[in-house]
């Protein structure tokens, strides 16, 4: 269907017949997601009426919502292990008009300062100092302390264009980082701060150290942080965390998890925050693209806990 002819229906969802506007929703969404930026592009300009732009965002949701699915089930499909490819479509999920193209661009050209400046000879803290003092001190980024929950801190395209961000926003930029320089870092999805944890990868892939009850997982050499400027934390300091909150210290708190649990608390913690600035319908939009993440993902882990309520202090 060319632009012209999507047009052409496009102009006819204001009719007053509810039977022409059904048939015109459903040729629509019938041409699948390659018609979207066509039907964005209309949204775009001014609206004719209440009733054509009402109908005319019902058909972007599906459409949009359909794209932003497909992706992530590629996400899936590759492996679910790059954390950026799976933080960009959950931007893309609240902000149709993202340019993903664009965002990449962005992300490469921070990768790359990184990249420059490390080497082989590296001990662990010396990779993270040069990280840390890439983006936090060439780069400026810094910490949202606003105390209020904001979708911007989080979702990752916004922090690297505002340069600020919440725990898990600053968290999830630092470990896209990190693994794309292959540097063993991942995150740790302990409860209300989202961190990381620099790990000894042949200690954890070869078992070498099981971990007991109420002991910190084997193979972690150090946590960071990445909302403080990536200040580096010991492993007693969790620990002592988690005796805190009555909660016990295990793989489960403090251990790496998967990129599927981080893109879980991703979304949950953008859904809370849209709930909290009154934007109720695309706080369900999310939620509902939370379950569809649930019930899609082929990994097989246990939920990151309650995501769909969290917000990163």
């Amino acid at each position: 269907m060319s632009v012209s002819e999507i047009h052409a229906l496009i102009q006819l969802l204001d009719d007053p017949d509810e039977g022409v506007y059904r048939h015109v929703r459903n040729e629509l969404l019938s041409k699948g997601t390659s018609i979207l930026p066509a039907v964005l592009e209309h949204r775009a300009e001014k609206p004719k009426c209440s009733i054509h732009e009402s109908r005319l965002d019902e058909i972007v949701d599906d459409l949009h919502g359909d794209f932003v699915k497909k992706g992530l089930k590629e996400w899936f499909e590759a492996g679910a292990q790059n954390i950026f490819e799976g933080a960009i479509w959950v931007h893309k999920a609240t902000y149709p008009l993202l340019n993903i193209e664009e965002v990449k661009e962005q992300y490469e050209k921070l990768k790359r300062e990184v990249w420059l400046e490390l080497n082989e000879e590296l001990t662990a803290l010396e990779q993270v100092r040069i990280l840390n003092h890439i983006l936090f001190n060439i780069e400026s980024f810094s910490n949202s302390r606003s105390g209020h929950p904001d979708p911007q801190d989080a979702l990752i395209g916004d922090v690297m264009k505002l340069k600020k961000g919440n725990p898990l926003g600053l968290g999830t930029l630092y470990l896209s980082l990190a693994r794309d320089l292959n540097l063993p870092i991942h995150g740790v999805n302990l409860p209300n701060h989202f961190i990381l944890c620099y790990c000894d990868e042949h200690h954890i892939h070869n078992g070498t150290e099981l971990t007991k009850d109420n002991q910190l997982p084997g193979g972690i050499l150090f946590y960071i942080n990445p909302f403080s400027e990536g200040t580096v934390i010991h492993p007693n300091d969790v620990s002592e965390f988690l005796s805190h909150l009555d909660l016990p210290v295990d793989e489960r708190h403090c251990g790496p998890c998967a990129p599927i649990d981080i893109i879980r608390r991703l979304i949950g913690n953008v859904a809370y925050a849209l709930e909290r600035n009154g934007e109720i319908s695309q706080a369900e939009k999310m939620r509902s693209l939370l379950l569809f993440v649930e019930s899609d993902s082929k990994q097989n882990v246990e939920p990151a806990g309650d995501t769909d309520e969290e917000f990163e202090l």
